[in-house]
């Protein structure tokens, strides 16, 4: 299938390592060819899939006889979240619940594409620059296909998610620098060292990245292709919201959905080089020099698909919003305690930003609202456990629990019924 430029449609015809559009500096993707097989690929898209992402294999960029890595990815839950709509004065809001995959995160459907393509090609080993989801990602996929996986991690990474790379079998390397870092230095290994750099960027990877896209196309059928007025994606490098943003399209192209999305953007305040890109009113986005957020797995100080997703929010009337870390939180208690979901806190900050954006006026309170929840918080929990109450504890009569026991009456003190 040919590539393009999803900023500025021109044709890829580049060499080398490094899919990025020379006119425009936009992100690289692959056409499969919509109108050519547009009948197909709506009775497809009606009929939806019971294989996760793989059932929608004629339209991402794979040929049919490929036999698939998979752990089952895809087929998320799309949550109505009333109890949630009704703290924040809305009607229709919803959460794609992307925590249920198999790593815990949405970068699996990235995963299972790129280690299926690593295999198909014969490659050695690969390797990736993380800051956690996708690290532990690659590094399951990498077990199941039976592929030496090497990961370049931060060492200010959290470090559930470090246990979770190595319980997987992948070796694990301790990076005194960012994630932008991290992932340049995989790429300059590949002469080097013989291995493939599947980190998930659409920079390195625009095939694996298409497995994104399957985010909108379960999203349209669970809405039975009524389009939510807006959709809510965390933002690191952007490819999550990219191609989201790609899957939405194609269905409009094809007169499955009325519209397409409004796109939101979220950033954590501590790094937040797309915000501040949008504010400015500029095409492309800056390095920023230092990240700072409880948000680790959003802390990318360099926004790759930053001239895509600055496109996309503007030509859909979106916007690019940070949140502190403290909305974070309360976001992330919030979207737990209403919906029982707990989101990693980049998944949080979505909810924060919906939050922030309510209180405003800027969204109404019969809009229709999709979050994209990217992660499990059950990473991160010791540093969730910060933020949290400590408890009272009962000592005493632990077997004498009668009525007129002192352990009840103790208890009475906390449990008043």
């Amino acid at each position: 299938m040919s590539l393009y430029c999803m900023t500025c449609n021109t044709p890829w015809e580049g060499e080398g390592d490094e899919y990025i559009c020379p006119r425009c500096g936009g992100s690289i993707a692959s056409d499969n060819c919509l109108e050519k097989h547009r009948e197909e690929f709506r009775r497809l898209l009606r009929a939806g899939s019971r294989e996760g992402i793989w059932g929608y294999q004629k339209l991402l960029p794979y040929e049919p006889h490929i036999r698939p890595v998979s752990l089952g990815e895809g087929n998320t839950p799309l949550l109505k979240a009333e109890g949630l709509g009704k703290r924040l004065d809305m009607k229709h809001l919803y959460l794609k619940n992307e925590t249920l995959n198999p790593s815990g995160s949405y970068k699996d459907r990235f995963s299972t594409v790129a280690v299926t393509m690593a295999k198909e090609k014969g490659v050695a080993s690969l390797a990736l620059g993380s800051a956690g989801n996708a690290a532990g990602s690659v590094a399951a996929y990498a077990a199941k296909g039976e592929l030496p996986c090497f990961v370049l991690l931060p060492t200010a990474a959290v470090r559930e998610r470090a246990w979770q790379i190595q319980t997987y079998g992948a070796r694990m390397i301790g990076m005194e620098c960012s994630i932008a870092e991290c992932i340049h230095f995989v790429q300059k290994g590949v002469p080097v060292l013989g291995w493939e750099n599947v980190s998930t960027t659409m920079k390195y990877h625009p095939w694996a990245s298409q497995g994104y896209k399957t985010i909108a196309y379960e999203i349209g059928r669970q809405m039975e292709f009524g389009a939510p007025d807006w959709v809510f994606c965390p933002v690191g490098g952007a490819s999550l919201l990219g191609k989201v943003y790609q899957g939405f399209e194609e269905m409009f192209r094809l007169g499955m959905i009325p519209h397409i999305p409004r796109f939101a953007g979220i950033q954590a305040a501590g790094c937040a080089p797309l915000v501040k890109a949008y504010r400015e009113n500029r095409r492309s986005t800056e390095l920023w020099k230092e990240a700072s957020t409880i948000a680790f797995a959003i802390a990318d100080t360099e926004t790759f698909e930053g001239v895509t997703a600055l496109d996309i929010i503007r030509k859909t009337g979106g916007l690019a919003v940070a949140v502190t870390d403290e909305e974070i939180l309360e976001g992330l208690k919030l979207m737990a305690s209403s919906e029982a979901v707990i989101g990693e806190p980049a998944s949080a900050s979505v909810i924060a930003g919906v939050q922030r954006l309510r209180r405003k006026g800027v969204i109404e309170k019969g809009d229709s609202v999709v979050c994209i929840i990217s992660g499990s918080g059950l990473k991160d929990l010791p540093l969730i456990a910060k933020s949290l109450p400590g408890y009272p504890v009962i000592s005493g009569e632990t077997l004498n629990c009668g009525e007129d026991s002192a352990v009840m009456a103790e208890l009475r003190q906390y449990c008043c019924v």
